[in-house]
């Protein structure tokens, strides 16, 4: 039988607000620039997701800000392959493509109403990661997050972790990881270091997940929704149409 849930943990970017097709569209826009450089997209995306990314991703955390310096380093790199001077013009024009992403992304569709039924109904943090939290924080309250949970109920890590984890469970005076659950849309983020903690977890699927994401989890047994609506209803008891339910033992609830 399910333990009561006595916390529930909700992600922030593509699980509440839609912030990935920004940045999708911004790396496409960069790699349709390069290819009119001379340079061929395959090449393109695997030097920016498999070398240069996951560098600024050690160097400037997560978040809007690491674009641009990983969208010069990309251009440069391509270059160094090719033997070729860097054009410090097409350089500023990669860098500009990057700087369109910043500003607080929009809710997704019904999300915030959900946010505050759950809220009502079960104690509810917000958990999302962020290597700038002021610029995080103020995401949060442009799209109104804060006019549900008060900022007492927002924590933002520099990267979720199961250490931080257990530091927020303490914080929030749960007792057992197990009366807690997770919800977000990363396996890599949310899903792994919740059941790292031995927390449940239940991951709202996106159509075309970030490459940093794709990640296989350390576990089975978790629920898997289209949307954070289908994660309330099934937090509140009420099995979501159409979801990948778990069996009734697995559920959140």
């Amino acid at each position: 039988m399910t333990p009561r849930t006595a916390l529930v943990l909700v992600d922030f970017d593509d699980t509440l607000v839609d912030t990935a097709p920004r940045f999708q569209r911004a790396r496409s826009a960069l790699f349709e620039l390069l290819a009119g450089a001379g340079f061929a997209e395959e090449l393109s995306r695997r030097v920016h997701h498999d070398e240069v990314d996951p560098e600024m991703l050690d160097l400037h955390g997560l978040g809007p800000f690491r674009l641009e310096p990983s969208f010069r380093e990309t251009y440069f790199r391509l270059c160094a392959l090719h033997g070729a001077e860097p054009d410090p013009a097409l350089a500023e024009a990669c860098a500009a493509l990057a700087r369109d992403v910043a500003g607080p992304p929009a809710p997704l569709a019904g999300a915030l109403d959900a946010l505050r039924e759950l809220a009502a109904a079960l104690p509810t943090v917000l958990y999302t990661q962020a290597e700038n939290a002021a610029y995080q924080l103020e995401c949060v309250r442009a799209v109104g997050v804060l006019e549900i949970l008060p900022p007492e109920r927002v924590r933002i890590p520099r990267r979720k972790s199961a250490e931080d984890l257990r530091a927020t469970l303490a914080e929030f005076g749960v007792p057992r990881p197990e009366l807690a659950c997770l919800v977000g849309n990363s396996i890599r983020s949310d899903i792994n270091p919740a059941l790292a903690v031995g927390m449940r977890a239940i991951l709202v699927e996106v159509a075309e997940p970030w490459e940093f994401d794709r990640v296989d989890p350390i576990a089975d047994g978790f629920p898997r929704v289209p949307s954070f609506r289908h994660a309330v209803d099934l937090l509140l008891g009420r099995p979501p149409v159409g979801a990948q339910d778990a069996a009734p033992e697995e559920r959140a609830s």
